[in-house]
């Protein structure tokens, strides 16, 4: 009894799986190029014996199976296509059996039936096909309907023939839960490598991620005037791209990460010019200028941060083409970097400077009115205003 329901299991189990697979397109293709040779092989040996009726049958079918061979490549009802010509192919049984085409003969290529509709096409198909062709023989072949076939046939035809059949369909069936067995273990030994791969890069990129926010504390930490500076940037844009609503999850991620490293070009900026309690000479203003095309080297290459470094590199450029380093306009600055160059003059406004005090909120709202379309994106400049507006942003201020 255990065995039997192993293997009720595991047909079931085949069953199931190929009612889900796809059918290979260039595997169908060269069955049904083999299909049209044999029908084409028929086709001669009913012409050499005289049998035009069927000869003319088993053609039309040739020509039909080419045209399938033609549009398998071409159309999405692949599967329909291929059972259409296997069903015109046991429709042609009929008088090929009745009519004994070739002495019996001809009947022999219907053992391919098992073969191409079980293993190629699979079970859900497959076996009532296969298994209704064998009751047709069987009861043609066993029962006094024997009386209709116009062939003479030999009685040792008669009762081998079917049995011939029923045991090569089982062999075909236990071959076909073998292989399919075998490609659903193999398929799920991928599936379980693309899951291990997957956590593995996952791994990495939590790491990369760590290791990003150390960078940013660091950074944070070098400049004293601008703690945590790097953090507010990368919240505010955050805030800011979630009501602009057309970014996905991913976007966000990387909206944050990318604000949060916007400023890493300073690492490389001397800590008596990043540190200066009084304003800049001109000469270390252009070295800290500098940040920001340093900061794009460093992030140019992260493939799990894609255009991290247009923020760094871009976050003080203006719509207007008046910012640096390159004086760019509006049309070349990415959304990202709009966000983040608002989002970090919001915060160098807020916050206590070296050279000032932080500035009030209204002062904050009237610089990003003047400045929309100017120094700041329109839409992104409205934003700011209205997070202000509705205490959504420094709400403390």
């Amino acid at each position: 009894m255990k065995l039997c329901s192993m293997i009720i299991n595991e047909i079931k189990a085949v069953y199931q799986y190929e009612k889900r697979s796809r059918v290979d397109i260039g595997t169908l293709q060269n069955v049904m190029l083999i299909f049209v040779v044999v029908m084409l092989l028929i086709d001669i040996q009913n012409l050499k014996l005289g049998e035009y009726v069927i000869a003319s049958i088993t053609f039309v079918v040739a020509v039909v199976s080419i045209f399938a061979i033609l549009a398998l490549g071409h159309s999405d009802k692949i599967y329909r296509i291929c059972m259409a010509a296997v069903i015109a192919f046991l429709i042609l049984a009929v008088p090929i059996s009745l009519y004994g085409s070739n002495k019996g003969f001809s009947m022999m290529w219907y053992f391919l039936v098992p073969i191409i509709s079980i293993i190629l096409l699979g079970m859900p198909f497959g076996i009532p096909v296969s298994v209704g062709f064998g009751l047709y023989v069987t009861v043609m072949f066993y029962t006094p309907l024997k009386e209709l076939l116009i062939y003479d046939y030999p009685k040792y035809y008669l009762f081998y023939y079917p049995l011939f059949y029923w045991s090569f369909f089982v062999i075909v069936v236990v071959i076909d839960i073998f292989y399919k067995r075998y490609q659903m273990n193999q398929e799920e030994n991928e599936k379980e490598l693309e899951k291990d791969v997957a956590i593995a890069l996952e791994d990495r990129k939590k790491l990369m991620i760590d290791a990003v926010t150390a960078i940013s504390q660091m950074l944070d930490a070098k400049d004293g005037y601008t703690q945590q500076h790097s953090k507010r940037v990368a919240e505010y844009s955050l805030m800011i791209a979630k009501r602009m609503n057309k970014f996905s999850d991913k976007d966000y991620k990387i909206i944050y990460r990318s604000a949060l490293l916007h400023d890493i070009g300073k690492i490389a900026v001397p800590d008596m010019i990043l540190n200066k309690p009084g304003r800049l000479t001109d000469e270390e203003y252009n070295v800290m200028r500098k940040h920001t095309v340093w900061g794009g080297e460093i992030l140019k290459d992260l493939e799990f941060l894609p255009d991290a470094d247009k923020g760094a590199i871009y976050h003080h450029e203006r719509i207007d083409g008046k910012g640096y380093p390159y004086g760019i306009k509006a049309d070349e600055l990415p959304e990202l970097v709009r966000i983040i160059s608002a989002a970090d003059s919001l915060d160098a406004m807020s916050s206590n400077r070296c050279y000032r005090k932080q500035c009030d909120k209204q002062y904050i709202i009237d610089e990003f009115k003047k400045g929309a379309s100017r120094q700041f994106d329109i839409e992104v400049a409205h934003i700011v205003i209205s997070l202000i507006e509705k205490g959504e942003l420094l709400s403390e201020a």
